[in-house]
C-alpha cells in the first residue's frame, strides 16, 4: 500500500462547557491537522492523488467553516450570541451530527467525515481511501480518527 500524507494549520477558539474545568471557558488555539490517505497502487502519474487540488479543497472547506471561527456545541448558549454579533461560529452537531462538542477528537472526526469528498472530487479512482485524520491542538495533545478495518479492506479488493 502506498499513503500520502497532507498537513495544513487553521487558528480558532472553542470551549467545552459539558467537561467543566478550564477548557468550559472560551480559549483559542492553533489546530494542526494532518491527512494520510493511501492506495493499493499508484496512477501512471505515479501519484495516489494530485496533491494540489486535494490541499485546494482541504484549505477551501477548513478555510471557509473552522479558520478564525469560534466553534462551538449546537446547543451552546454562547452561539446565540455569537451569532447575533455577527461572529464566525461553527456549530459541533448541526451538519454533521455524530460529536455534539468541539473536542480534539471530535474535530479529527469531523475532518474526515470531509476528507472522504474531497478524495472522491480531487482523484479519479475509487480505490483512495482516507486512512487517517490527526488533530492537535498543542505540543503535547493530539487525537486521532482511524479508518474502521472494514473500510480499510475495500482497499485491496
Amino acid at each position: 500500500m502506498f499513503t500520502a500524507t497532507l498537513a495544513y494549520a487553521f487558528h480558532a477558539a472553542h470551549r467545552l462547557p459539558h467537561l467543566g474545568g478550564k477548557d468550559a471557558n472560551l480559549h483559542g488555539h492553533t489546530w494542526n491537522v494532518t491527512i494520510t490517505i493511501g492506495a493499493a497502487y499508484l496512477t501512471p502519474d505515479g501519484t495516489i492523488v494530485e496533491f494540489s487540488r486535494f490541499k485546494q479543497l482541504m484549505r477551501a472547506w477548513i478555510d471557509t467553516h473552522l479558520d478564525h471561527a469560534t466553534l462551538l456545541g449546537v446547543d451552546d448558549p454562547l452561539a446565540a450570541a455569537l451569532h447575533t454579533e455577527n461572529c464566525r461560529t461553527y456549530l459541533f452537531g448541526s451538519d454533521y451530527p455524530d460529536h455534539p462538542y468541539p473536542t480534539v477528537e471530535a474535530t479529527a472526526a469531523l475532518i474526515a467525515h470531509h476528507a472522504h469528498a474531497w478524495l472522491r472530487q480531487a482523484a479519479d479512482r475509487v480505490d483512495a481511501l482516507v486512512l487517517r485524520v490527526d488533530v492537535s491542538t498543542t505540543a503535547t495533545n493530539t487525537a486521532s480518527w482511524h479508518a474502521p478495518a472494514s473500510y480499510r479492506l475495500g482497499i485491496t479488493q
